[in-house]
């Protein structure tokens, strides 16, 4: 093990450009020590046959509780150090990207019955009917998509889905938006505050059920009520943060190939195909959450010791030249050939495959059909500034001229 990082990844050079930057280590040093973005040493893992294999693992964890070396800090002494308050660690404690093995299982399929094929087929129209109302409003001059169409979208059907009142919309934006941010001085206030709001909303439900994914939780005796909290903050925050990044991500990517846009213009059989292929190619989500080692392992031909961080880059892999024909481009018709066996890692891999695919996959179909079909001279006004985050891939804004 070498005693310096090769590459930290909140350097300027990755953050501003982390496309090219991921890039260049996937094909210099495919395994290699890092500066992680808790500031922590580990290794990162940018191949994507590499990814695979740590992200389906079952001696890779997310929880270090235990572990020999760096992993002999539990997850509560991690929180604390981070200037967490004791009340909360039983919620981030009983997050699903928390957990590991049966405790993750059990959680898991308290709510995956909400994301099956034949529930999320059943959401269609009503997406259909948010995205349409959407588009009603934004008028024919210059907008930002981003707040004014891919947030109110994402945050309207999650929230639908799960049982959040509108009235109470924006305040999730709002906690969302300081979660992402990431300064610690406003995240534990605003913790506060989401978990309060969640009991008093379980409390309401379990009062007075109705058609909603809460009311039917609630209703699960397994779960204790700490339990359903963290389930409604995983589920609303995923919901909506991401989704509304991995929508405009895909439709600045298709304003810039008009290619690809005249294909599915005379192929709109190919719309699912698409997004998959531009989840792949840039995706919101840059690194997956930190993992450790259970046990000593060997990645990619590099000895890593127990109790090690690994930290795998989605993006990276995702563009993976000895894995895909086209890494750096969209190209929709290979992915309708080829997608079924291409192994993207967009939405995550392994028992952490994210929950809610199906969902976001009719959910993104449904919102860049209908914006191109109704806009199809649609542009952005300027190059949209990036958020320097190491994590994810998301925009400030998404300033666009519609017609």
């Amino acid at each position: 093990m070498s005693s310096e990082p090769v590459v930290d990844v909140r350097d300027p050079a990755v953050l501003d450009d982390p496309m090219r930057g991921y890039d260049r280590i996937l094909a210099e040093s495919p395994v290699c020590r890092a500066r992680l973005p808790g500031g922590a040493e580990g290794w990162l893992i940018t191949r994507s046959e590499d990814v695979r294999a740590v992200l389906a693992d079952p001696a890779v964890r997310n929880d270090p509780t235990g572990l020999p070396g760096q992993g002999a800090q539990t997850q509560e002494e991690a929180f604390l150090a981070l200037g967490t308050p004791p009340e909360h660690l039983p919620y981030l404690r009983a997050s699903l990207l928390s957990l590991d093995g049966a405790e993750h299982t059990r959680l898991r399929r308290s709510i995956s019955h909400a994301f099956g094929a034949s529930r999320v087929a059943a959401l269609r129209p009503r997406v259909q009917q948010i995205v349409d109302e959407l588009l009603d409003g934004l008028g024919s001059g210059t907008v930002n998509l981003l707040d004014e169409y891919a947030y109110p979208l994402a945050m309207a059907v999650v929230c639908e889905l799960v049982g959040v009142p509108e009235a109470d919309w924006a305040d999730w934006w709002r906690w969302g938006k300081v979660l992402v941010d990431g300064d610690p001085a406003r995240i534990t206030p605003t913790l506060g505050e989401m978990f309060a709001y969640c009991h008093a909303l379980v409390d309401r439900r379990r009062a007075d059920p109705r058609e909603d994914l809460l009311s039917e939780v609630v209703a699960q005796e397994d779960l204790t009520d700490v339990d359903i909290v963290a389930l409604v903050v995983f589920l609303v925050l995923a919901g909506h943060e991401t989704m509304a990044h991995m929508l405009s991500n895909a439709a600045l990517a298709l304003m810039r190939d008009p290619a690809q846009r005249a294909l599915l213009r005379t192929e709109p059989q190919l719309w699912p195909a698409a997004v998959r292929e531009l989840v792949r190619t840039d995706g919101p989500v840059q690194l997956a959450r930190l993992r450790y080692a259970a046990t000593d392992l060997e990645v990619g031909g590099v000895r890593i010791s127990a109790g090690d961080a690994l930290q795998v880059v989605l993006g990276a892999a995702n563009r993976d030249p000895a894995q895909f024909e086209h890494p750096h481009r969209a190209d929709v018709r290979w992915q309708a050939e080829h997608g079924g066996r291409e192994g993207s890692v967009g939405f995550g891999w392994g028992p952490h495959f994210c929950l809610g695919v199906a969902l976001a996959k009719v959910e993104a179909e449904v919102a860049l059909r209908s914006l191109f079909d109704r806009f199809p001279a649609v542009q952005p006004v300027a190059e949209p500034e990036w958020v320097p985050l190491p994590r994810g891939r998301h925009r400030v804004a998404l300033e666009v001229r519609l017609r």
